[in-house]
């Protein structure tokens, strides 16, 4: 397999692979854990932010705004409930969840847990 290489454009880095190694933690609560996949410090521009969130059987997650940013949220496994100003909304493996600045949310696990992939443009300056 081909090493990614530096190519001249918009941002320095890109493409790239970012490695396990590379990524953060950044917060975690009571059954949840947030984790950073690609941000301004590993991609070398705000473009864009990638999370992983984890939630065990039952976990209740923060309660999230982003104010400037669109929000796609995509179900890797499991399934759960995502609260959004107050109306509650399924989900399950594979459905994606589209969210507009400014909206209240939070997630909630079901019995097998519940793992989302969540980006947003712009990203959050480093």
């Amino acid at each position: 397999m081909a090493e990614a290489k530096l190519l001249p454009g918009r941002f320095s880095n890109v493409p790239t692979i970012i490695k396990p190694e590379d990524m953060s933690m950044d917060r975690e609560g009571e059954g949840w854990r947030q984790t950073t996949l690609a941000d301004a410090r590993t991609i070398g521009a705000p473009a864009m932010v990638a999370r992983r969130w984890s939630f065990q059987p039952g976990a209740i997650g923060p309660k999230l705004t982003h104010g400037e940013a669109d929000q796609l949220l995509y179900v890797i496994r499991g399934s759960g409930v995502a609260d959004v100003e107050g109306e509650r909304m399924a989900l399950e493996t594979e459905t994606v969840l589209w969210l507009e600045p400014g909206e209240h949310y939070h997630f909630e696990a079901g019995e097998n847990g519940l793992e989302i992939l969540q980006g947003f443009a712009p990203g959050e300056e480093m």
